[in-house]
């Protein structure tokens, strides 16, 4: 099927060009997940949605001295947008506003790092036991009885009686006595003076990349805990940075403010989940996202957000209210829609950038690794579910256009993108 355009044209000035429906015949459901060119039609949360989906070229647009690719027309009528560098043709990084973590620069063990916005209402706790298995079969790790933690930098450091030498997860199990039951503690390091977020109490060996253990760490008491929402995220940060220097304040040729032409939408953060409890080490916490893009045999995805507290928008007539500016990032669903899956390679939609790039879309909390994990996109166009949030990704600005902003040129191709104005 050919694409549909977006835009219908409301007379022959091309001032009265206005994003608005088109002809909805040229629309078709989205029953499957497959990348054909055209335009189709779901339900978000305030009505009918029509997303582009495949290798689409009438979706440009230039806005702000930036170039932007239409993803879909949202239920209430605006349209939104994804950041696609500063000329038509950027590739790779060149199509993100700047290249980070998710969250910060090491890595994050706790599910609250999931969220776009998170809590840090932490406590120093002992998990349940798990099969921990973040070991490197053969290397010499150092082992104690006790530790320290600093209450300033929230680090442990092995302390008391110390191994004089590393040994291998083998070497210490074959120690019988002498081994994990006198000292259990390590922070899984090659040096015995190193510090951990978070540190392994050994209760039984299993193999030599396995053990039954204990996480001892500072982390959230309780759900509610992780969905306090006072604190950003580093690509929330970096994205509302972005924003204050190059939209607040800014004009377009004709002198209108570009925060003009933009409103306020619902971003989700879809920190709803299936398995697990949502807050704590142990166990294993899967999102709802990752069952319905990763785990289920019959893949779906949903434009709709099932929690009011992660529809996160700068206005509580349209989420929680939690967004400093009305710019976020794009979901997983809706680079699925788009033609992205996990485990194939695309090159032929629209949301391929030959680069990397975050979604804001929880994938799990891996009580084996003590990991959390955010969805993105892979240079070959797959949908990632192991983007773990201390990895560095493209952060690609997304933004939603009011329903009556006209074209005053342009065809949406990349040659000739859509210019906008206000009537």
């Amino acid at each position: 099927m050919s694409c549909g355009a977006i835009y219908k044209i409301l007379g022959t000035d091309s001032a009265n060009q206005k994003i608005t429906l088109a002809d909805k015949t040229t629309y078709k459901i989205a029953s499957i997940l497959r990348s054909e060119v055209g335009l189709y039609q779901t339900e978000d949360d305030y009505g009918t949605s029509y997303f582009y989906r495949g290798d689409v070229e009438n979706n440009n647009v230039y806005f702000g001295g930036f170039y932007w690719k239409i993803v879909r027309m949202n239920g209430d009528g605006s349209i939104r947008l994804i950041y696609s560098g500063t000329t038509p043709d950027a590739t790779g990084n060149n199509t993100a506003i700047n290249n980070t973590t998710y969250q910060y620069s090491d890595r994050y063990p706790d599910p609250t790092y999931v969220g776009y916005m998170r809590g840090e209402d932490f406590a120093l706790q002992p998990s349940s036991e798990t099969t921990y298995s973040d070991i490197v079969a053969g290397t010499k790790y150092y082992f104690a009885d006790n530790y320290t933690f600093d209450e300033k930098t929230k680090n442990f450091t092995l302390s008391g009686n110390i191994i004089s030498e590393g040994k291998t997860f083998s070497e210490m199990n074959a120690l019988g006595t002498e081994g994990f039951a006198k000292y259990p503690y390590t922070c899984r390091l090659t040096s015995s003076t190193g510090t951990c977020q978070v540190l392994v109490k050994v209760n039984s060996y299993v193999n030599e990349t396995q053990v039954k253990a204990q996480y001892i760490a500072y982390s959230s008491t309780s759900l509610k805990a992780t969905r306090t929402d006072d604190k950003d995220s580093n690509a929330k940060y970096f994205l509302d940075t972005w924003y204050e220097t190059n939209i607040v304040g800014k004009t377009d040729s004709n002198g209108t403010l570009l925060t003009s032409y933009i409103v306020d939408g619902s971003f989700c953060n879809d920190r709803s989940f299936y398995y697990g409890n949502g807050y704590s080490l142990v166990p294993t916490t899967l999102y709802s996202g990752y069952k319905r893009l990763y785990a289920d045999a019959n893949k779906s995805a949903t434009l709709k957000c099932s929690n009011a507290s992660d529809k996160f928008s700068t206005t509580a007539s349209r989420g929680n209210a939690k967004l400093k500016y009305p710019v976020a990032l794009i979901t997983a669903d809706e680079v699925a829609l788009a033609g992205g899956k996990y485990n194939m390679k695309n090159q032929d939609y629209y949301l391929r950038t030959n680069g990397y790039f975050w979604t804001m879309t929880p994938s799990n909390f891996d009580a084996t690794l003590a990991s959390a994990y955010v969805f993105s996109v892979y240079s070959s166009g797959e949908l990632g579910v192991w983007s773990g949030v201390a990895h560095s990704r493209g952060v690609r600005a997304v933004i939603n256009l009011r329903s009556d902003v006209l074209i005053s040129q342009g065809d949406g191709t990349i040659e000739n993108p859509y210019f906008l104005k206000i009537s």
